[in-house]
This record gives structure tokens, C-alpha cells and sequence, in this order.
């Protein structure tokens, strides 16, 4: 399924337009090939997954796997993530946003395309509901610390201590592919929450 409006005029749909039910919103940035989404929309569906991905090819793949297994309340969709927080997702509807290992963009003359750049911090603040809450991981400990101080200077956001808590109805982890490269590559790992306070 794909979400789209060209009239800046009209109030975009709200999530229960879009999904079809009043179950929570959480946002996946960067969903990549999509395992965790995939598996979160699988053992979780009392809950709503809404991907960004910036990868034309890849969002348009999740796409089809995700109409494959027929999950209802998995979507994504090929966007820039910035210009969806001004223009798209309304002001504290998000419950939860995951930000798992985005791309660090090492050239200097790159680093513009950064993702927290600009007010970005404050504007993924203002989409996540009261009490919502953030959740981090890099394996880039530098890029980790920006990341901590740009969500750390938002007056609305604590943070609080995380380690990877998402598992299968069985109790295995729900990992990203990248994640689990990096454990199996034995990689220093980073981890952060943030909630906004109610």
C-alpha cells in the first residue's frame, strides 16, 4: 500500500485513516530490507509499523514482502523522513519511533545528508505522543554521541537507559539486519531511549 497526497492544502489522513484502526503508531526510519519491521508487525499486531525508507529500491521490495504475508498493519513508503515531520505526520500521534543504525555519511561534503540535522530532533519531539518514546542504536560511537546530544538539548525528551527489549512471541530477539551483522561480527554496540514527558 502506498500513501501519497499532492494537495499541501488539505490535511494529510490521520493514522486511523491510513491503517484503518485507532491501535498505536510506530515509526520505523530506515527499515532497510526490513526484518524488524516485518517481525514487529508479525508478533505484535495489536500495533500499527509505519516505514520510511529513503531507498527507492528497498522501500518498494519491503513493499511487496509486506503484501506478501498479508500484514495488515505494516506499511511503508519511499520518503524523506524530514520532509514527512513538517507536511505529514501529525503533532503527537507517533507512540514510538525506531532509529536503528542510520548511515553516518563519513565524507565531510555528505554530511549534510545526516539525518538529525537542523531541527529534526524537535520535530520528531513534537510527532511523538506524550509518553511516547525513541529508540537508538549505532555502532559509531562519535555519530552515537551527536545523535545523544541533538535528542538530549530537547527540553520535552529524557532519556533513560535501553537495551535491545523487542522479542517473538517465543522470546527471541527482534534484531535489524544490520544489528545482526554487527553482534555476529562482534561489534561494539550503542544503545539509547528516549520518552517525552506527558
Amino acid at each position: 500500500m502506498r500513501v501519497a497526497f499532492s494537495d499541501l492544502s488539505t490535511p494529510p489522513p490521520t493514522w486511523a485513516e491510513i491503517f484503518g484502526n485507532p491501535n498505536p503508531v510506530e515509526v520505523e526510519i530506515g527499515p532497510g530490507k526490513g526484518a524488524f519491521l516485518l517481525a514487529m508487525a508479525r508478533n505484535y499486531p495489536e500495533r500499527n509499523f509505519f516505514g520510511v525508507e529513503i531507498s527507492k529500491r528497498r522501500a518498494f521490495r519491503l513493499a511487496h514482502l509486506i503484501e506478501r504475508e498479508g500484514l495488515a498493519n505494516a506499511i511503508v513508503i519511499h520518503a524523506d523522513i524530514g520532509c514527512l515531520l513538517r507536511t505529514f505526520i501529525w503533532p503527537n500521534s507517533v507512540s514510538v519511533y525506531h532509529l536503528y543504525f542510520p548511515d553516518p555519511w563519513w565524507k565531510r561534503r555528505h554530511q549534510k545528508r545526516r539525518l538529525l540535522r537542523d531541527d529534526f530532533a524537535h520535530l520528531l519531539a513534537s510527532t511523538l505522543a506524550p509518553g511516547g518514546k525513541i529508540f537508538l542504536a549505532s555502532d559509531v560511537p562519535d555519530y552515537f554521541a551527536a545523535l545523544v546530544q541533538q535528542l538530549t538539548a530537547v527540553p520535552s525528551l529524557t532519556r533513560f537507559p535501553w537495551q535491545r527489549d523487542h522479542v517473538t512471541r517465543k522470546g527471541k530477539p527482534i534484531l535489524t539486519d544490520c544489528e545482526r551483522k554487527y553482534r555476529e561480527a562482534g561489534h561494539s554496540l550503542l544503545y539509547a531511549g528516549f520518552h517525552k514527558h506527558v
